[in-house]
């Protein structure tokens, strides 16, 4: 049995480092944060990695790269109490990883083409562009004129990656889609509760919501992906291709 492969060990191991960064979080313990923050994403990509890497494509490696970046931005984050000029840092980072993740979601939906869950998907995308928009007239009133501009890209990027997660519906698995879409929203309220606390109302749940939110948000994509990739069918679909 391969570890770095296995999923129960994998999703075991980033639950309890995820787990102790909370704790971590709700305590103001930095040397908890300091250490396993970062361990989070290193768990997810190098499970990503080992179990996807004999059928790597570019699907694989824009999640990858989102992975990496969304590493960038909580080290960035970890240290915004030091210089909030890491906020920004951090705020790049995960624009970017946002941008990844939404190309690879929009590679499976051109892939397949057309499909009957287009309208399903349209409705829902319109009401995710909704929230995005309110909450963000919401939001700017409140931020520093400085940085509006980047907060407003980063709300675009973050509600598209929620839209393309959307339009996979009839283009993969079920449970793939499932898996990716439900990350997606989950990564669009850790954003919200993050801006929330920090812009408009200090929120008591903070220190362990966002972080509760994001976790859980960043295993489902990966997970989603993987199912996607390593389905026995779409692995003889990209074999057939590159023949």
């Amino acid at each position: 049995m391969d570890l770095r492969k296995h999923t129960t060990f994998n999703l075991g191991l980033y639950a309890a480092v995820s787990l102790v960064t909370i704790v971590g979080e709700v305590t103001n313990t930095h040397g908890l944060v300091y250490v396993c923050k970062p361990l989070m994403m290193v768990v997810l990509s190098s499970w990503f990695y080992f179990t996807s890497r004999r059928v790597g494509d570019r699907f694989t490696l824009l999640v990858q790269a989102g992975l990496l970046f969304s590493l960038i931005g909580d080290v960035a984050l970890m240290f915004q109490h030091v210089d909030e000029f890491n906020f920004l840092i951090g705020l790049g980072a995960f624009l970017i990883a946002q941008l990844c993740y939404s190309i690879a979601f929009l590679l499976n939906v051109l892939d397949a083409g057309r499909s009957r869950g287009d309208l399903i998907s349209s409705a829902i995308a319109v009401l995710i562009i909704a929230y995005g928009y309110f909450f963000a007239t919401r939001l700017l009133p409140k931020v520093d004129e400085t940085i509006a501009i980047p907060i407003t890209i980063y709300a675009v990027a973050i509600c598209a990656m929620g839209v393309a997660a959307m339009f996979r519906l009839g283009r993969t698995f079920l449970r793939s889609f499932i898996l990716v879409f439900a990350g997606a929203l989950l990564f669009i309220l850790s954003d919200s509760l993050l801006a929330t606390n920090r812009f408009l109302t200090p929120l008591a749940h903070a220190p362990w919501s966002v972080m509760l939110t994001y976790a859980i948000a960043q295993a489902l994509i990966v997970w989603g992906a993987l199912v996607h990739v390593l389905d026995p069918g779409e692995i003889r679909r990209k074999a057939a291709l590159s023949t």
